[in-house]
């Protein structure tokens, strides 16, 4: 199975999109990000022993929870429940300019079907992402955006991965406008004992063992990083679904132990 994958992944992802459509198709389950009937949803996240020691939300192995054509999965579903019901996505509301960093694929679609959004997208390596369109090549440290761009900014599990995630704090902050909002999902430890990173940890397979994947460069600690969103100059809060409608919630098959961090830049 993994040569066939290998292949695969040469293809363009409309093209992937298509291949798995035709492969999960069934009526069990209905994927709310991309529309499509499956069979059922699939497992995914777990494998290594940290995130299961540190409770690493975002991390953790959840069983059927991954669409298999889009590979939208709980965390993706709560930023489209965020969207829409507060953010107001689908609804009437002025024009809206959002920025999605290094997008995934199952998001976007819902979010293209939405009215009154100006859409764009960023990735250090856009040539991943030739299927997307507005898409462009960007370092989060250094984003090339005019101050004040844009509206909502999703920056979903992507700052694990920035040595400097400081730095791309304050350019999120710096490109949205004032009373823009961020949506900032990361892999989060709930044990209680903080961040665990160390810059000088370079090898693919320690990087696996300390913070669970070979190109993570930390585990953030859920209240250390509520506390860098502060110090980079915006308002840290926690979206929790279940508060807002439970049974919605649970309806998108979220996860119970996961909020939504959002950085608000004041004003």
């Amino acid at each position: 199975m993994s040569h066939i994958r290998r292949y695969t992944n040469l293809l363009p992802q409309p093209v992937r999109f298509g291949l798995r459509r035709l492969l999960f198709f069934g009526t069990a389950r209905r994927c709310e990000l991309c529309g499509n009937g499956v069979r059922g949803f699939a497992a995914h996240g777990g494998g290594f022993e940290v995130l299961d020691r540190r409770q690493v939300v975002g991390g953790m192995r959840r069983e059927n929870d991954r669409c298999p054509v889009c590979h939208g999965c709980d965390r993706t579903r709560m930023m489209m429940m965020w969207l829409r019901d507060v953010a107001g996505l689908g609804g009437d509301h002025p024009p809206l300019d959002l920025l999605h960093v290094a997008p995934d694929y199952g998001l976007y679609l819902w979010l293209k079907r939405q009215k009154g959004l100006r859409y764009a997208a960023s990735d250090i390596d856009p040539a991943r992402y030739r299927h997307i369109p507005n898409m462009h090549a960007a370092d989060l440290t250094a984003a090339p955006f005019a101050d004040a761009s844009f509206d909502i900014v999703i920056c979903s599990h992507v700052l694990e991965h920035v040595p400097d995630d400081m730095q791309a704090l304050r350019e999120i902050r710096r490109i949205l406008r004032p009373g823009g909002r961020a949506l900032l999902l990361t892999p989060l430890a709930l044990d209680g004992r903080g961040t665990e990173e160390d810059p000088s940890v370079t090898d693919p397979a320690e990087r696996e063992r300390r913070f669970g994947q070979w190109d993570h460069v930390r585990i953030y600690g859920r209240e250390d990083f509520l506390d860098r969103i502060t110090r980079a100059g915006l308002e840290a809060t926690l979206w929790d679904p279940f508060a807002a409608d439970r049974a919605e919630a649970e309806r998108l098959g979220l996860n119970p132990l996961e909020l939504l961090p959002i950085g608000r830049r004041p004003g």
